[in-house]
């Protein structure tokens, strides 16, 4: 009866507190999209991420360059190149307007450049990612606020029976998308599968704020950086574009990894782990 009685307070907590997370996901969105804070934001960044920050952003145009591909695809490639940098780079110092500039990454522009290269595993992941963005949203901004400092949030260690778990459900997940991709005909599908599983367990992580994220991030951009390069063997559309956001996101993800792991207060390994 314990047992009974421990589980419905549980379930009674997590249904209260998403209750709370939608009533006030307007006040969060508001947050999310304003020009002042975002602005803010971006000028409060430390010297070494804005420098990150004007690379990837010039790696990513110079990529777009030599692509030569100038057609509507090619554009929309570019455009996702340059949100996607302004989303990793706020995500890596923990700022919540990263949610604004990612759902733009995801619903105007990643999702099309997949679609058209009839890439399954990256499809079904954007349209996760594209969810996650307004949890993501709701979780932050909540946890923010009960933080000393708002400004940014601070990262929590994952423990090693929770990261065991998630790596089964990725290995689960892989196994169901591996099919699908198999039934579709898909493009480069033992590799393409692996983004959805890995896009799951990052985007978890990152929505509850633990570093581990990183593990799962910096595999990802592996595979996608393998991913692009044959689609760029192919002349697939905008794949110069996407193989060099692949690259920009590697270098990023490594420099997350060390922001997270090493460069926050020491007050984060405080925090209770789960």
């Amino acid at each position: 009866m314990n047992q009974n009685n421990h589980f419905r307070l549980t379930l009674s907590t997590l249904l209260q507190q998403c209750q709370q997370d939608i009533t006030s996901l307007p006040t969060a969105m508001r947050a999310v999209f304003s020009w002042q804070r975002g602005l803010n934001e971006l000028k409060t960044l430390r010297r070494t991420t804005k420098l990150m920050m004007s690379t990837m952003l010039i790696v990513t145009i110079i990529g777009f360059i030599l692509g030569r591909d100038y057609s509507l695809h090619g554009w929309i490639g570019l455009l996702t190149g340059i949100t996607v940098v302004i989303n990793l780079i706020l995500v890596d110092q923990g700022r919540l307007t990263n949610y604004s500039w990612g759902i733009i990454a995801c619903a105007a522009a990643w999702l099309t450049t997949a679609i058209t290269n009839r890439l399954i595993g990256d499809i079904a992941s954007q349209s996760f990612y594209l969810i996650m963005q307004f949890v993501g949203i709701t979780v932050w901004h909540r946890k923010m606020a009960a933080q000393p400092d708002a400004s940014e949030l601070t990262g929590r260690k994952l423990s090693k029976l929770a990261g065991c778990a998630w790596f089964a459900l990725a290995v689960l997940v892989y196994a169901i998308v591996l099919h699908f991709s198999k039934q579709l005909n898909g493009n480069q599908i033992y590799l393409d599968a692996t983004l959805l599983p890995l896009g799951i367990v990052g985007s978890v992580l990152m929505v509850n704020g633990y570093r581990s994220q990183w593990v799962a991030w910096i595999t990802l951009d592996v595979i996608n950086v393998i991913i692009w390069f044959n689609q760029l063997k192919g002349f697939s559309p905008a794949a110069a574009s996407m193989l060099a956001l692949q690259l920009v996101m590697l270098a990023n993800a490594l420099y997350g990894a060390y922001l997270w792991f090493f460069g926050q207060n020491t007050q984060q390994d405080k925090l209770d782990t789960h």
